[in-house]
């Protein structure tokens, strides 16, 4: 299992105003994380990263876990009296437990309690860049499971936009989460899941790729559908400028050397649709063309006194879905980096990797 954290921005300092909840599982002796124990902490990926808990504030009900490259953040924690234990993470250091009915989907009174496997160790193993597991035994029990939420979502406060909501919670894995970092909103219920959550994607997703017509497992009752959604050349260029402005954090790309290579590069992993199939000398223009006749979306660096093979963005937002309200969807943080999850597990000690 993957605990490495090299796409995540690293944070440091005092612990935010609003602590997330974070589930230490315990045993039915009540044991609380303690100093110097690993732990998985959920980010907003939808991934598991380790850490190790450094202080522990039983006033506060709050641990310090600090990750591999020395990073520090709050979590809050809660304790459960559980009593089915998990096959899978039982070998670590708590061995975690569950009220049969507390466990979503919950325990059949017929489960082997010898082979049974919790939800968040299945997550915790299913889960990945690009896409969860699609076969084998946990790719199998991590579908059973997304049937069914493990909150309710109607419960949830949402902006009018429905693109975040108060309690930071996404996904099957309950976990916060960012619309515009690779996650895909169920056109039937509204809510966003992490791209390492879902088991539908043949290729991974782009920052703000929002070109799907996705539908959840919960909706479905059963395996996700997806489709790609058309896109135009002005669609590829403003995505293009937008996964490039994230990852290198910076306004202006070179056409040549940092546009048109990325889109070549990454060409078959676009799923343009019909514009897969134009040949590569036709590319160059078709996409010059459009960052040049859209001065609402692109700006050129000929505009302000700068080489005119560059181009950015005029606002950083993803492109727009012709279904959108607005021509673009404005960002109040559009470089904010990926949060620590509400959610925590034990990991077995001697383990490597960290955010």
């Amino acid at each position: 299992m993957s605990v490495s954290r090299t796409d995540v921005k690293v944070f440091s300092g005092s612990p935010p105003l609003h602590l997330p909840v974070f589930y230490v599982c315990v045993t039915t002796r009540r044991r609380r994380a303690s100093e110097g124990e690993d732990v998985l902490a959920r980010w907003s990926d939808g991934l598991l990263y380790l850490g190790n808990v450094k202080r522990v504030d039983s006033v506060k009900q709050c641990c310090l876990v600090r990750f591999e490259d020395n990073s520090e953040f709050w979590f809050r924690f809660l304790l459960l009296v559980l009593y089915l234990c998990c096959h899978f993470c039982s070998r670590s250091i708590v061995s975690p437990g569950y009220h049969p009915e507390c466990h979503t989907p919950p325990i059949e009174p017929e489960v082997d309690p010898n082979s049974w496997i919790c939800r968040q160790c299945v997550f915790a193993v299913a889960t990945k860049r690009g896409g969860a597991l699609k076969r084998g035994r946990f790719a199998r029990l991590m579908q059973i499971m997304k049937v069914r939420l493990p909150y309710q979502l109607s419960s949830l406060d949402w902006d009018p936009q429905h693109l975040t909501n108060q309690q930071q919670c996404y996904c099957y894995c309950a976990g916060p989460g960012e619309w515009n970092l690779k996650m895909l909103q169920c056109g039937s219920c509204g809510q966003w899941f992490h791209e390492a959550c879902t088991q539908c994607l043949t290729k991974p997703l782009l920052y703000g790729d929002r070109f799907y017509q996705f539908q959840c497992s919960v909706c479905t009752n059963g395996p996700e559908t997806i489709q790609r959604l058309p896109m135009t050349w002005v669609d590829l260029a403003h995505l293009v400028l937008y996964h490039l402005s994230l990852c290198c954090k910076r306004k202006y790309f070179d056409f040549d050397h940092e546009i048109m290579s990325f889109a070549n590069e990454n060409w078959e992993s676009l799923l343009l649709g019909t514009l897969s199939d134009t040949p590569r000398q036709d590319r160059c223009q078709n996409l010059l063309n459009a960052l040049n006749s859209h001065k609402d979306r692109f700006v050129s660096g000929k505009e302000i006194k700068k080489k005119k093979c560059l181009f950015g963005l005029q606002v950083r937002a993803p492109p727009p879905l012709s279904s959108d309200q607005s021509p673009f969807i404005a960002e109040h943080n559009l470089l904010s980096s990926l949060q620590p999850h509400v959610t925590a597990l034990p990991a077995e000690s001697g383990g490597s990797g960290g955010p």
